[in-house]
């Protein structure tokens, strides 16, 4: 009879539309959301000449005083810091910055807790002018755009991406004196605008033993960095969780997840180009990968080069004894099990919040809970292999790509230092018992089949506007001269994953899709045992489903986190204007950037290379909503981060009913048609 009732059950096919989360909504933007968008973008045009673009608002800022109007900020100790600091000096207009430099870093702070506490959205707005005229511009950037991200008053206000505000740390310097010329001798216009061809770094050299270049258009891929550059933004190592509201019992695992994730991303990209996975490095070994980044600052200083096999400097090995130190005392927390604490007690990370204890320190961000004990490691690794050279005095940095949010990703190193960073994430995952049956698989949801659609990726061009980031001689210059950078890149035609799910019963479920190796770069099958380390989560999301069977859709557009190319902000800007006179409505989603999900699939071959896709369902009784400023909202199951391929695989128990294996094979062509429905 039971078996009757089954069958009945089974024969009730709901066909159902994998839900969007949330955060993909669009919002009409209102009168106030209008005013204070057109005011961010006036304050982030042409920023190194505010004299020349908006000389009205320039005078603006010369008069605000804010001593005068300290009563208009909410922490007046903060104010009276920052004029102490400023009495003495910032560093000044035009050199270069970075956040990895103690005075650098103490300054920025200052800045973006004047703007911070501002009591209103008029007082940051005059504060922000003050310091655009007086103050360095990367200063001014990096404090005014962390204010904008964690400022109640300017949720979701839209940043231009750093690309078009300095696009020295984006682009070749061939590509930047061409853009600089280009009213000279560039002939290509089209419209009002100039486009310079971009190619990436070293493509006129003669390097064909170095094998790194062949995956050097994801490495200097302007979205992915720019996606990276937000994500720090999102989560300041250098700002409090208490003070500032970043997700506290989440950052430190966060950072280590995510890291976990662009490491496997990038694996597989270079499995699709023929290479084996990044090697493992000593510190007094010889370093595999060099960088040769070709690129400026803007003040005309070269970007630092590593050679090559190269060996650490004897100049850095200061650093060198701190990541010994530092290495030593994360592997002894983990084997014994505690982290200690200023004051000497022990924190116990054999429990669900160890591992964010653990990404703590590792970053050494200030929820650590023993800053002056464990130091940095990841400050301290960006440090030794940047190769550059030490300051001369505090204002006179010449930094690594390492340390830069906008161009770290671009240096191989990047991937070789996280890649020894997560290998404490494994050593702490090893301490961990593979999980149950009885935690993984339930037999009340079944994945009856699944099928993907063709997945096709190719080249295309993309126009990067970069004329707010250079020079001009008059405001005329500002408004009407239109600089694009036109370059080739990675992208993949969207998708829709088909599922087949029996569910017993009507129940809430979320739903992951995993991607990773099915071989390696030799052509030997890998095991999974093994593998699953290198797979990475392309979709999360919870659904309803109902009892009997239950078919699903779920497009690669809708993938969590992913975002779609977005207009520049010249088009933006003007869409706010006509938004203002009443002409058009402005709409705008609740993120500000996401992941580009035309980097969610490796490249394919034309013959078709063969992943492996690895999907999971599980029952959700009470989801909770996660919030991000920068990536928007979305809900979730607590459980770690990659569950259930967060653990040690004990292959046995991945053959559950709620668990499905898919070969799938990537195609890449030439002459696509993105739109083209096959």
């Amino acid at each position: 009879m039971l078996k009757k009732v089954f069958l009945l059950a089974s024969l009730a096919i709901i066909v159902i539309k994998a839900d969007t989360d949330f955060y993909y909504t669009d919002v009409i933007a209102d009168q106030d959301f209008l005013l204070k968008q057109k005011k961010v973008f006036q304050l982030l045009y042409h920023v190194s000449q505010p004299d020349i673009s908006n000389p009205e608002l320039f005078q603006e800022g010369l008069a605000y005083d804010i001593g005068a109007n300290i009563d208009s900020y909410s922490n007046k100790d903060a104010v009276n810091h920052f004029l102490e600091l400023y009495k003495f000096g910032f560093l000044p207009r035009g050199a270069i910055y970075s956040l990895y430099y103690p005075k650098l870093l103490d300054e920025t702070k200052a800045l973006f807790k004047l703007f911070y506490y501002a009591k209103d959205f008029d007082t940051f707005y005059k504060t922000a002018l003050w310091a655009r005229n007086r103050l360095n511009e990367g200063e001014f950037i990096c404090a005014f755009y962390e204010a904008v991200i964690r400022r109640p008053d300017t949720e979701y206000l839209q940043l231009p991406p750093p690309y078009e505000l300095y696009p020295y740390a984006f682009f070749n310097s061939e590509v930047i004196e061409a853009a600089k010329n280009a009213k000279l001798y560039n002939k290509l216009v089209e419209g009002n605008s100039y486009i310079i061809y971009a190619n990436y770094s070293g493509w006129y050299l003669n390097r064909a033993y170095d094998t790194e270049m062949r995956v050097n258009y994801f490495l200097e891929d302007i979205g992915l960095n720019t996606f990276y550059f937000f994500y720090r933004m999102d989560n300041p190592f250098w700002l409090s969780s208490e003070e500032f509201g970043l997700q506290k019992n989440l950052r430190g695992e966060e950072f280590l997840y995510v890291h976990k994730t662009l490491l496997n991303r990038y694996n597989l990209e270079r499995l699709a180009n023929g290479l084996e996975k990044i090697e493992e490095f000593l510190w007094e070994g010889e370093f595999y990968p060099g960088y040769y980044p070709t690129m400026v600052y803007g003040n005309g200083l070269a970007y630092p080069q590593r050679p090559g096999m190269s060996r650490i400097p004897p100049y850095k090995y200061h650093y060198l004894r701190y990541i010994h130190d530092i290495e030593d005392r994360i592997s002894t927390a983990i084997d014994l099990g505690y982290i200690i604490d200023n004051d000497g007690s022990h924190h116990n990370i054999s429990s669900p919040e160890g591992l964010n204890l653990l990404g703590n320190i590792i970053e050494g961000n200030e929820d650590s809970c023993n800053k002056n004990f464990y130091h940095s490691l990841d400050w301290y690794g960006r440090k030794v292999l940047g190769f550059n050279l030490e300051p001369k005095t505090p204002y006179q940095v010449i930094p690594s790509a390492l340390e830069s949010f906008s161009t770290c990703m671009r240096d191989p190193a990047f991937y070789r230092l996280y890649n020894r960073y997560l290998s404490y994430w494994y050593r702490f995952k090893e301490t961990l018992k593979p999980y149950s049956k009885n935690e993984i698989v339930f037999s009340d949801l079944k994945f009856e089949s699944i099928a993907v659609d063709k997945l096709i990726t190719y080249f295309d061009y993309f126009d990067s506007t970069i004329s707010n980031g250079l020079p001009i001689t008059s405001k005329q210059d500002a408004d009407n001269l239109m600089i694009k950078v036109r370059q080739s890149r990675l992208n993949n035609k969207h998708f829709t994953v088909h599922f087949a799910l029996n569910s017993d019963k009507a129940q809430k479920v979320a739903i992951q899709l995993f991607l990773g190796p099915k071989y390696d770069a030799l052509g030997n099958l890998l095991d999974f045992s093994e593998s699953y380390k290198d797979f990475y989560e392309i979709d999360y999301w919870i659904t309803d489903v109902n009892a009997g069977l239950n078919k699903l859709e779920r497009t690669s557009h809708d993938f969590i986190f992913l975002m779609a190319d977005r207009d520049p902000s010249e088009i933006l800007y003007k869409r706010v204007l006509k938004a203002l006179d009443g002409s058009e409505k402005f709409m705008y989603k609740k993120n500000l950037y996401g992941i580009p999900e035309r980097l969610l699939l490796p490249k394919g071959k034309r013959a078709g290379s063969i992943f492996q896709l690895f999907a999971y369902v599980s029952p959700v009784t009470q989801p909770v909503t996660y919030k991000s400023r920068v990536f928007g909202s979305y809900q979730y199951y607590m459980k770690p981060g990659g569950f259930p391929l967060d653990r040690p695989i004990y292959y046995p128990h991945f053959q559950g009913p709620n668990m499905f294996f898919k070969d799938i094979t990537i195609y890449h062509k030439t002459d696509v048609d993105p739109n083209a429905t096959t």
